[in-house]
Formats: C-alpha cells, structure tokens, sequence
C-alpha cells in the first residue's frame, strides 16, 4: 500500500478536482487523513490504484509525494514527516 501526501491550492474545489480525477479512472480512496490551517493544508491517503493515482495527479499538475509503509516508517512516522501532526491531529485518529 502506497500512501500519497498532497498539498492541494487553498481555492474552492480543489480537492472535488482532485477526486473527481481519481473517480473518472475508476480509482477508490481508500483511506484519507487531512488537515489544514489558514492556506496551508495537507493531504494523504491511499488508493486502489497506486499506479493510476500517479497518472491522474501527473495529469492534473499536482504535486505529491509518496510514502510506502512496508519500507518501514509507520503511518505515525510518515504523519510527523510531512507535517500532519504538527497541528494536533495524528494519522488514525
């Protein structure tokens, strides 16, 4: 499982665009953690389709990096690098 982390523009919309371009090539979220405060925000989360979700936020301009548990950083760890922590929230709450 690959988790994404987005940083989306602070304009409405933004993220309905980002979904509806995962939506269109039949790609599910399947877990989504999110914060933001002020204009800064962050997202991530996984989706059934690693490979089309690269393809669909290569499509739209946004960028994104990638994070694979497996490679041995937990959610928590991979929270607290990008960020989403900082704020209060931890990733499974």
């Amino acid at each position: 499982m690959i988790w994404f982390t987005v940083q989306l523009d602070d304009k409405p919309g933004a993220l309905a665009r980002m979904a509806a371009a995962l939506g269109e090539r039949g790609i599910n979220i399947t877990a989504i953690v999110g914060i933001a405060e002020d204009t800064d925000g962050a997202l991530m989360l996984t989706t059934s389709d690693a490979v089309g979700t690269r393809k669909a936020f290569e499509a739209l301009a946004l960028a994104f990096e990638e994070h694979d548990p497996g490679a041995g950083l937990s959610l928590d760890e991979m929270s607290r690098a990008t960020g989403l922590t900082d704020h209060g929230m931890s990733a499974g709450n």
